[in-house]
């Protein structure tokens, strides 16, 4: 009996053996076709095609350093800026805060603890003032050693009193104080209204106000938040030898805090007369103000004046900035930046870039998503503006849209408008 158990457990143990010899050559004949698996890394890597979508920024950034360029004028003096003779307003927020501490004079005096070091020496001169200490009343005598304090306890009262004096200047917080400026400028200042339909004649003279060398007429107007507006500020040419009145105009535009929004020098024109003329966009409500002069020091003579509603229909209105981190040109290294819109075939477009402060020479090059050249600036409308003039879209795409400098250290802020 014991023998046939034992026959039967070296049958079972043969058949596990068979069974698992059999199963590792199963597994030994497939080890070929999987390491056949490592043979294509040996071969040649295909790139699977872009897009024509993921194509266009590669053909554009070809197209772009394709865009002729010319070496920048030569000019024999940088240009001298011309500042506007108001001074922007200060803030609410700030002139509450100047008469805060006036309001308080005994809390500003512990707020000012740099005062407070200085009696505290002066404690020492009672202990100076100790041979007399039996009269303690004499604790008072600090209030006669506070003269020697007051100056300072002075300095911030006279805030309260008299901010004008320049006796405030050592308070860095009262430096917008500066209203002096604009204090004194409304006697002269002789506002005058403007509207949208007439235009407005003046002649610019030696009495009028005058700051840096110039002499200003100023206007006012009441304008929407958005509003689009055109001014046009025109010179005057005169061949007299006697009693000249030719003027080359200069405008600026201040929003109602007399901030600065655009300044704009006039350009030869046909006629030989030259004027400024400007497209903005007002930022808020308010009353603003056109400052007129002359782009030379010292120079008088006649103007017109004329603001009207712009009756354009923007398709593109946008601010944009060229700065030190703007991309640039390999071959002069020119800054640019582009934008793009999606147009139709046979559109007509007009495209406009300006330079809002005068600090750089746009030029304007209109490019189609395969980076080819579509249409440029007609180069004719003044040294800080350019204007493509109705090209017509060749088909349905994306154009791009390149506004660079024309010289590589110039950069600023300007206006894109396309219409």
């Amino acid at each position: 009996m014991l023998e046939k158990n034992h026959k039967k457990y070296l049958l079972r143990s043969h058949l596990g053996v068979i069974f698992s010899l059999s199963g590792s050559l199963l597994l030994t004949s497939y080890s070929l076709p999987i390491g056949a698996l490592t043979i294509p890394e040996s071969t040649v890597k295909f790139t699977i095609a872009k897009t024509p979508d993921e194509r266009q920024p590669e053909a554009v950034e070809q197209g772009i350093e394709q865009i002729p360029t010319t070496p920048p004028p030569a000019s024999s003096q940088p240009k001298q800026p011309i500042d506007s003779p108001i001074p922007p307003r200060v803030p609410p927020a700030t002139t509450n805060s100047a008469p805060a501490p006036t309001s308080k004079p005994s809390q500003s005096q512990p707020v000012d603890t740099t005062p407070a070091p200085t009696p505290k020496p002066r404690t020492s001169q009672p202990v100076d003032t100790a041979p007399a200490p039996t009269p303690k009343p004499r604790t008072s005598q600090p209030v006669d050693t506070t003269p020697a304090p007051q100056p300072s306890n002075n300095g911030s009262t006279r805030p309260s009193s008299s901010g004008y004096q320049p006796s405030t200047q050592p308070s860095t917080g009262n430096r917008p104080n500066r209203q002096p400026a604009p204090v004194s400028p409304p006697k002269n200042l002789n506002y005058k209204p403007i509207n949208f339909v007439d235009f407005a004649f003046g002649i610019l003279g030696k009495g009028d106000f005058q700051s840096q060398g110039r002499y200003f007429h100023f206007y006012q107007f009441e304008g929407r938040e958005n509003q689009l507006i055109q001014i046009r500020l025109g010179g005057s040419t005169d061949t007299r030898r006697s009693n000249n009145l030719s003027l080359t105009p200069y405008m600026f535009l201040l929003d109602p805090d007399n901030n600065v929004i655009v300044k704009r020098s006039s350009a030869q024109t046909t006629g030989g007369i030259k004027d400024a003329f400007v497209f903005v966009r007002l930022p808020v409500q308010g009353t603003y103000t056109i400052a007129v002069t002359s782009s030379n020091p010292g120079d008088t003579g006649r103007y017109s004046l004329a603001l009207r509603n712009d009756r354009a229909s923007y398709n593109l209105d946008e601010s944009g900035e060229l700065t030190a981190q703007s991309l640039t040109l390999k071959q002069n290294k020119n800054p640019y930046n582009v934008s793009k819109f999606e147009g139709k075939k046979n559109q007509l477009v007009s495209i406009r870039v300006d330079s809002v402060f005068e600090e750089f020479s746009p030029y304007l090059v209109l490019l189609n998503s395969q980076g080819k050249i579509v249409a440029t600036d007609n180069g004719q409308d003044g040294k800080y503006s350019a204007l493509i003039d109705r090209a017509r879209l060749p088909e349905d795409d994306t154009y791009y849209v390149v506004v660079v400098s024309n010289n590589p250290q110039q950069r600023g802020r300007y206006r894109l408008t396309m219409y």
